[in-house]
C-alpha cells in the first residue's frame, strides 16, 4: 500500500520527498488503528469535498495527526490524505475496521450521486471489499484454535534470570507470579478471542435464517402486506429498511442486490430521493424515524435517513426538501434505479444500528 500511496502523492504533484511521503505514510497507517465510526465519517466528509469546516477542531486535530511529525498539509493535501486514510483502513487486517470503512465511503457516495474526486477509486474498493467480506465472514471458524496448549513460562526472562542471579527468593517468586500472569492472560485472550468469531457465526447464522424466512414469507413486516400488494414507489425504501433491520453483522449478506430484487423492485421506474421519501405513508415514516439513532444521522454520512428526519420534523408535509439539498449537496432531480435506491438506504440503515 505504501508503494501505491507513493503513487497517488505524486499524482496530486504534492511535494516529491521521500522522507516526508514516508513520515505521511506511517501518520496514516497510526491513525487508521482502531478508528471510529465518527472518525471515518470525518476522513469521508474530506475525502469527497463536503464542505468541512477546514478550521474546526475536529479538522485541525486530524491535520495535526496525519502530518506525522513534518510540516502540516495543507487543505488540498489533506482531502488526498484523508482519502489515503480510507484506502488503507479498507485494506486493513481488521475485518470490523474494513467493513465499517466500505460501509461508510458506500454511504457517502449515495448510489453514485456523489462523486470523489481522488487519485484512487475509493467506492469502487469499497464495493470489492464488501463482497469479500459478505462471503468470507460467513466462513465457520476454524476448530484448530480450539486445541489446548499448555502455558509456558520464560525460564529465559531478564527479570527472573537477575533473582536467581542474587538468592533473593521474594523476588524470585514475584518475577514466576509475573510469568504466570503473562501466560495466562495470553491464555485468557486467546479463549475470548475464539468466543468471539464463534458468537459472530451464530449470529451470521440466525441473520440468514430469518432473512430466509422473511423472503420465504413474502410478506412486509412494517406495511403488513405481501411483497406483490406494496405499492411499487413504496417497495425500495420499505425493503432495504426490513432487510436491514434483519441483519445482525456489517457488511451483511452476500449477493444483497439479488435478496433485495426477489422483493419485485426491478421492474419499477427510477425515482429521486426526495419524491421516493415523500411517497412513504406517514405511518411508515414515523416508525421508521422513532428506531433511529439521532447521533448517528447526519447529512453527510446518512443523507437518506437525514431526509427521512426531516420530513417527520415537518409532520409529513414537502417543506423539508430545498432545505435537505443544500446541505446534503444532492440534486432535488438526481435519479436512481429503485434497486440502487435500496443498496444505498440499506447500507444508511445497516452502519445507523451496528457502525
Amino acid at each position: 500500500m505504501q508503494k501505491q500511496f507513493s503513487g497517488w502523492y505524486a499524482s496530486m504533484s504534492f511535494q516529491q520527498d521521500a522522507e516526508l511521503t514516508e513520515k505521511r505514510f506511517a501518520a496514516i497507517e497510526s491513525h487508521v488503528e482502531g478508528v471510529t465510526t465518527s472518525g471515518l465519517s470525518l476522513l469521508a466528509r474530506l475525502a469527497f469535498r463536503l464542505n468541512p469546516q477546514m478550521g474546526s477542531p475536529e479538522v485541525a486535530a486530524l491535520r495535526q495527526k496525519l502530518a506525522g511529525n513534518a510540516t502540516q498539509p495543507g487543505d488540498d493535501e489533506l482531502t488526498m490524505l484523508s482519502a489515503s486514510a480510507l484506502a488503507v483502513a479498507l485494506g486493513s487486517n481488521d475485518d470490523a475496521i474494513a467493513a465499517l470503512t466500505a460501509t461508510v465511503v458506500t454511504c457517502m457516495s449515495c448510489g453514485g450521486l456523489r462523486h470523489l474526486e481522488q487519485p484512487m477509486d475509493l467506492v469502487g474498493m469499497a464495493g470489492n471489499v464488501l463482497r469479500r467480506l459478505s462471503e468470507t465472514a460467513r466462513r465457520r471458524p476454524s476448530l484448530e484454535q480450539t486445541k489446548f496448549s499448555s502455558p509456558t513460562v520464560d525460564k529465559n526472562d531478564e527479570v527472573l534470570a537477575q533473582a536467581l542471579q542474587t538468592g533473593d527468593m521474594s523476588k524470585v517468586a514475584q518475577a514466576i507470579a509475573t510469568l504466570t500472569n503473562k501466560a495466562l492472560s495470553s491464555m485468557a485472550r486467546r479463549q475470548r478471542e475464539f468466543e468471539g468469531a464463534i458468537q459472530k457465526y451464530v449470529n451470521i447464522q440466525d441473520e440468514e435464517l430469518d432473512i430466509l424466512w422473511w423472503l420465504e414469507g413474502n410478506h412486509s413486516f412494517d406495511l403488513a402486506l405481501d411483497f406483490p400488494e406494496v405499492a411499487s414507489e413504496h417497495l425500495a425504501l420499505a425493503m432495504a429498511k426490513e432487510l436491514g433491520g434483519l441483519t445482525k453483522v456489517l457488511p451483511g449478506p452476500p449477493a444483497l442486490s439479488s435478496l433485495l430484487s426477489r422483493t419485485g423492485l426491478m421492474a419499477e421506474p427510477p425515482q429521486s430521493l426526495p419524491d421516493a421519501i415523500q411517497r412513504m405513508p406517514r405511518e411508515w415514516l414515523d416508525k421508521s424515524v422513532e428506531g433511529l439513532v439521532t447521533d448517528r444521522i447526519s447529512p453527510a454520512l446518512t443523507p437518506i435517513l437525514f431526509a427521512l428526519q426531516r420530513r417527520h420534523e415537518v409532520h409529513g408535509e414537502d417543506q423539508w426538501i430545498a432545505a435537505w439539498c443544500t446541505t446534503t449537496g444532492l440534486s432535488r432531480a438526481a435519479q436512481l434505479a429503485p434497486l440502487q435506491l435500496a443498496v444505498a438506504a440499506y447500507r444508511e440503515f445497516t452502519l445507523a444500528r451496528l457502525g
